[in-house]
Formats: C-alpha cells, structure tokens, sequence
C-alpha cells in the first residue's frame, strides 16, 4: 500500500529526479516506484523519448566516452545513462561540460576523496552511445566511432585524458585502458584524419603488477605542437595548462 506522503513525494519527484532519489526518502524499491508512476500516468520515458542531441552535445559525449565517461544501461532499466567524475581542480571543467550537455539532467554528489561524481538520469538517447561503444559489454574502439570524431570532441578527450610536460613540451594521451591493436588503431586514425603521428609507449609497473603493461601515445614536440594547433580554441579556461599556457 502507498500512503498519500509516498504518492506526493513520487509525483513531485519522479519527473525530475527519478526513482533512485525517491527510493531513498520513502524506502521503496525503484521498480516499485516505477510501476507505481506508470499506474499513475506520470510519462517520464514518454517526454525523454523525445530528446534528441545536438551535435556539440555528442562531441561531449563522444569524447568523453573515449576517454573516462561511461555508460552502462542498469540490470533494472531499459535505457542507458553516462556517469564519471573528477577531481576537486578540474570541477570547473566538469560543470561546464554538463553546461554542455542541455538536454540532459544530472545528479551530482561529492566522494570520500572530495571528487565530483556525476550521473545521468535514464535516456533512450543514450542506447545509441552504449550500443556503438559496448557491443560485447566492454567498451571498444572501432573506425566508426573515431570517425564521429570533430575538433570539438577531441579537446573533449584531450582535457579528459591528456596530460602536457612544461619542460619538454610534448604530451601525452593516456588510452591505457584500451587494448595494443585499439592504441594501433588510434594512432593510425591520428595520422590519417590529423596529420599527426604520435608514439604508442608502454607502461609497466613490475614489483605492483608483474606481467602487467598499460599503452598510451605519445606526442613529440612537433605532433603536440600540431595536436594543440587544432584544439586549442575549444579548451576551457581552467583546462589551459594542458596546452602549455600556464598564466
């Protein structure tokens, strides 16, 4: 049985903040409170299933999901959200980017080491995104994304994962988290749509993880030079020191 509070707070909450928030403050399961709000009429999917992204808010997207962003589509829902975090420096930069993104909401909360998680409410919109990135539920690379790719979506992934050294002015990309033929990928894609060739290095830590290596490129002067050329009219201001301007 649903008490009249637990109605009320379903109504002036589910539109907005959804069953996870509303599960927490009148103890129900969120299917419950889902089938309840179907009961009652409340069209949340209905009204979300109109969205449609622009494309600078692809561009966040995809160049967040090449990098740390993820989404994943919950054992209980049907549709897909896109969630991650940052540092307490770069939470300028993630407020802007979810600036960014209009058409979506978010849930924001602070962690135990004073980072900012951010979540997405559910979008059908979103499928698309966990279709072409996790097709066997793990995220992948293939041309077809890499493709997708402008100016703007690469900033995207450099200020998400790209770091620059002050002495030596080159940088780096960190796509560690992606396998040796998916780095051969991507710096043949660098070379072929940009006209930049950066170095795939590898990164080990024996004595912590033996057996173990991570690969990532590297941008010598010149391709960092280039790469910073392309997007350095779409970095945020906070973000600037990874171009090389530290003012």
């Amino acid at each position: 049985m649903w008490s009249k509070h637990e109605v009320n707070a379903l109504k002036n909450n589910y539109l907005n903040r959804g069953e996870d928030y509303i599960s927490k403050i009148i103890n129900k399961s969120p299917n419950a409170i889902r089938i309840k709000a179907g009961r009652l009429g409340i069209g949340k999917l209905a009204q979300r299933e109109k969205i449609r992204l622009s494309d600078m808010e692809e561009q966040v997207i995809l160049g967040g999901l090449l990098g740390d962003l993820y989404c994943r589509i919950k054992k209980t829902c049907k549709n897909a959200q896109i969630e991650g975090a940052h540092c307490k420096k770069q939470e300028p930069y993630l407020l802007w980017k979810l600036n960014l993104l209009k058409s979506l909401s978010f849930n924001l909360r602070r962690t135990k080491l004073d980072a900012l998680f951010f979540e997405s409410r559910i979008y059908p919109c979103l499928n698309y995104y966990h279709r072409l990135f996790y097709p066997k539920g793990k995220k992948q690379i293939k041309p077809e994304i890499l493709d997708k790719v402008s100016e703007f979506g690469l900033a995207i992934w450099y200020m998400d994962d790209g770091s620059y050294s002050r002495r030596d002015k080159n940088c780096n990309l960190y796509t560690n988290g992606f396998t040796p033929a998916e780095n051969l990928l991507i710096k043949k894609w660098f070379g072929s749509r940009w006209d930049i060739f950066p170095s795939i290095y590898i990164h080990k830590e024996t004595k912590r993880y033996p057996g173990k290596e991570w690969h990532f490129l590297h941008f010598k002067r010149l391709e960092t030079k280039k790469l910073i050329n392309i997007i350095k009219n779409y970095i945020h201001p906070s973000m600037k020191y990874k171009i090389g301007v530290f003012n």
